[in-house]
């Protein structure tokens, strides 16, 4: 079920997305469609990061990127749940960036109005027939019957807004009969598709007529440049020039040599790992290595530029006891396999570095800093481990988990057991615990620190409230910026709901103290169970149970 964006201005809407591309629309623009043609086409890195980029429907089923992972504009003009779901994988995976959508509908998974699960992953949306529509002569093309295709509104809503040279690849026209796309459908995607959509050739909501006579109005009303870089034989009379556009592609780099900051963020700690690329941002040149064994980290983080991202297969806990703090912690111990680097300095996602610590990668050995909280304790805190990686201490690590010992239940315990003896120590402000100076404050002071470890409940469960610990989370919030907050509040938001949203719904403590009091009234004699019945429903609380206390003193009930 879809509603129409139907507006009491169009001329609003239209100003809405002039406002959103700025000054790109003096960029090139490169309007890519799904035919076999594009699969001829591959664009520089360059190319793709300085032009305006075009993609519609199921363009994320291409075999490679050969126009980037940058989307500035997606386009669709038909509701289809089996879509909706895919884009927002595509877009929690961060496998294309998408900054824009639009669809002249609004999507919905009922009848009655319009929500949809997908809702948030699909923002900023607008409404491209608005600004088709804003030219009579392309307006009249939207009101009947055949449509143009999806290629031909796209140019038509660049050449409306005003982008000058304009690059199409890949709009066919299903000259091919043989070939819809330049993808094979998978099947599971035909699931959500007829077969009109797949098969070749042309289908009844569409025609080649439709579509050359709007491509002519186009041209006729706007004066812009028209570039082929695929072979389109049916739209080629229409075109300025032809350009090729074979970018080679680039080789793969050899492994990254030298220091790097290193840390694990799943779930809701990719909200830690924002806060801890941008408190090291401020501080050193050396990027962060967000490891990760979840599909949607990367998207979450796409928008810091000092963080970097590898997925990594998780590692079950065989000594979390059942507590699912330490569920996933032995992930962590993938930072050993990381043998391209000289240095690795490894800072759990609750952390931010207030100083510079660039000095443990001129160190040489293990380093670790004191498991020092409420206690004093004579085991070492794995917040913040700097090593150099080897093939010895990968292997001894690895080889020692199917017999491992761990103290705490966690990968903390786990390394205490198997590095006893080699580790060197560092002050405490090297991974400050946030306990340390509340229990301990003429130990250490937290203008010392050079890492704030926050332990415990994490300072972006914003549901919570310790003050003894408010000024050092003050810290912590005030090193994100506005972007790195609406993930925050979305992130919390889902996590919300799911926590407390059965519980509102949930009968079992209702239908748990209604039984208690039923079999507390079969034990009684038939006069006691009238008089302790109906003074429960008949007496104000207030009354009800200092009476009920006193009534069970004297052994009355």
């Amino acid at each position: 079920m879809a509603f129409p964006k139907n507006s009491i201005s169009v001329p609003n809407e239209t100003k809405r997305i002039v406002d959103h591309f700025g000054e790109r629309i003096n960029w090139p623009c490169y309007i890519v469609g799904n035919g076999p043609s594009a699969a001829e086409v591959r664009l520089s890195e360059e190319e793709a990061a300085t032009s305006v980029v075009f993609r519609a429907n199921w363009f994320h089923l291409e075999n490679e990127q050969r126009f980037g992972s940058k989307v500035d504009g997606f386009f669709w003009s038909v509701d289809n749940p089996g879509l909706r779901d895919a884009v927002k994988e595509v877009q929690l995976t961060n496998k294309y960036q998408i900054s824009a959508f639009f669809q002249p509908f609004q999507a919905a998974d009922s009848r009655k109005q319009v929500a949809t699960t997908s809702a948030s992953t699909m923002q900023p949306n607008f409404d491209h027939w608005a600004v088709i529509a804003s030219n009579p002569t392309l307006a009249r093309f939207l009101m009947g019957r055949p449509l143009p295709t999806q290629g031909m509104q796209m140019i038509a809503f660049a050449a409306v807004l005003g982008f000058k040279k304009i690059h199409v690849a890949g709009i066919d026209l299903y000259e091919n009969m043989a070939q819809r796309y330049s993808w094979d459908v998978p099947e599971d995607v035909k699931a959500h598709l007829k077969e009109k959509d797949f098969s070749g050739g042309y289908e009844d909501s569409h025609s080649l007529d439709i579509d050359l006579l709007f491509l002519r109005a186009i041209r006729e009303q706007y004066a812009f440049e028209l570039i082929g870089i695929s072979n389109m034989n049916r739209i080629a009379p229409f075109l300025d020039g032809r350009e090729e556009r074979r970018a080679m592609r680039k080789p793969l780099s050899a492994r990254a040599r030298g220091n790097v900051y290193v840390t694990l963020a799943n779930g809701r700690y990719a909200i830690g790992a924002m806060a801890l690329a941008r408190s090291l941002a401020k501080v050193t040149d050396v990027p962060l290595l967000v490891l990760h064994s979840d599909h949607y980290t990367p998207k979450v983080l796409s928008h810091i530029p000092n963080i970097q991202t590898r997925r990594v297969d998780a590692i079950p806990n065989p000594h979390s006891h059942g507590q699912q703090r330490f569920g996933e912690t032995y992930t962590k111990l993938r930072i050993f396999e990381l043998l391209g680097f000289e240095r690795v300095t490894f800072i759990d996602a609750d952390c931010i570095v207030l100083q510079s610590i660039d000095e443990l990668f001129d160190l040489k050995g293990i380093y670790v800093a004191p498991d020092w909280g409420i206690d004093l304790t004579d085991q070492f805190n794995s917040g913040l481990i700097s090593f150099s990686p080897t093939e010895e201490l990968r292997d001894r690590i690895f080889q020692s988990l199917p017999r491992s010992v761990s103290l705490d239940g966690g990968d903390q315990g786990f390394l205490n057991w198997v590095l006893k003896g080699e580790v060197s120590l560092l002050p405490p402000e090297y991974n400050l615990l946030k306990r340390l100076p509340v229990h301990h404050p003429n130990l250490v002071n937290v203008k010392d620190a050079k890492v704030l470890h926050f332990v415990g409940d994490n300072p972006w469960d914003t549901f919570q409230m310790h003050h003894a610990f408010t000024t050092m989370e003050n810290l912590w919030a005030s090193v994100l910026e506005k972007e790195d907050w609406r993930h925050v509040y979305w992130m919390n938001k889902t996590f919300i709901s799911k926590r407390w949203g059965k519980r509102e719904n949930d009968p079992a403590p209702v239908t748990a103290t209604t039984n208690k009091f039923e079999q507390r009234l079969k034990r009684y004699d038939p006069v006691r169970r009238f008089v302790v019945k109906w003074g429960d429903v008949l007496l104000p609380n207030a009354i009800a149970k200092p009476l009920d206390r006193t009534l069970k003193k004297l052994g009355v009930l």
